[in-house]
């Protein structure tokens, strides 16, 4: 009898397309459609890259250090970010390392080696204090309803410990429990107990859904109900696109020059924890990470900042030191 390993190596013997299809009906099983919708993606790209016809893709030459290679040039020729060249990158690594356990025989773990797999820091997206004041306590009055309500989301994610656009939607009326609420983080499955801070209150309340037949604690997802699955993740990529769109016009309203996104509240809760001092151990448990190491990527360039003032600090200490000691020999 196979193992679960020989199976999915006979999936993907002959061709990447069949063994992602495979690995993609995987993952649509398990509810991850955030990781459904990105190995599409990728598995498209890389068939736009190699044609686009529907000739076979033998595995054998698609891991390659050369092809591998061909396509991220590929990719940067089309002005693409970093960011989507490392994501389709780190998934064909995925898939290979799915395929070719690391530590087996043929595993090669220096494959990837010469193509764009970082994840880059995201925390120039954040807010400055001043700047999320603005957005907490802004006269709403030139903002249409719609406006006031997509500012209200954007604040709740923040009071809600960074909390992810994609949690937001998919909070149910049963997931406030007092004065708390208590749900499972879309991406990781791990469960998470939230504190109503006060500032919440008149937020949720003027926000939420109104539809006694929803399931949904506010109406992002809601005509919904008939939907699951796929189908539902699909709507809420819509309605992520329209969140967006309208958080950026309350910006330019709001805070003219700044580009604000859904992850901006996010990024802005952990950076602002990160210069208050609160432990990052603390900062990763807030935000449901799945490792310290994610946390860490938000903050790294915080680091040097913080050297940086430290050593400031320090060099001030010093000329105030002098200052002393001669202002002391002036008095003698």
């Amino acid at each position: 009898m196979k193992t679960k390993v020989e199976e999915e190596k006979d999936v993907g013997a002959v061709d990447l397309s069949h063994y992602m299809q495979w690995v993609i009906g995987v993952l649509s099983r398990e509810h991850k459609y955030p990781a459904v919708h990105t190995y599409r993606s990728t598995l498209r790209s890389f068939r736009a890259f190699s044609g686009g016809g529907a000739e076979a893709l033998p595995m054998s030459e698609v891991f390659t250090q050369g092809r591998l290679k061909e396509y991220e040039e590929w990719l940067m020729q089309r002005m693409l970010s970093l960011d989507t060249v490392s994501t389709y990158m780190r998934t064909l690594r995925a898939v290979y390392n799915r395929w070719a356990v690391p530590g087996t025989a043929g595993h090669n773990p220096k494959l990837f080696d010469d193509v764009y797999t970082k994840v880059s820091s995201h925390t120039k997206r954040a807010l400055t204090e001043r700047q999320f004041g603005k957005l907490m306590y802004a006269d709403t009055q030139r903002l249409s309803e719609e406006q006031r309500c997509v500012l209200a989301y954007f604040l709740l994610m923040f009071l809600f410990r960074g909390m992810p656009f994609i949690d937001l939607a998919y909070l149910r009326k049963k997931d406030v429990q007092g004065n708390t609420i208590v749900y499972r983080r879309h991406k990781t499955g791990r469960q998470l107990t939230i504190h109503i801070p006060k500032e919440a209150l008149p937020l949720i309340n003027g926000c939420k859904n109104r539809n006694c037949d929803s399931i949904y604690l506010f109406p992002i997802l809601d005509g919904q109900a008939k939907n699951s699955g796929w189908n539902l993740y699909r709507f809420y990529q819509a309605a992520l696109r329209s969140f967006n769109r309208m958080l950026r016009r309350v910006a330019k309203i709001l805070l003219p020059g700044v580009k604000v996104s859904s992850y901006t509240a996010r990024h802005t809760w952990a950076t602002l924890a990160f210069h208050i001092g609160m432990p990052v151990g603390i900062i990763s448990q807030s935000l449901g990470h799945s490792s310290i190491k994610v946390t860490e990527t938000y903050l790294k360039p915080f680091e040097n900042e913080l050297v940086d003032k430290a050593n400031r600090e320090l060099i001030s200490s010093v000329r105030k030191s002098k200052k002393r000691d001669d202002l002391m020999r002036n008095r003698l």
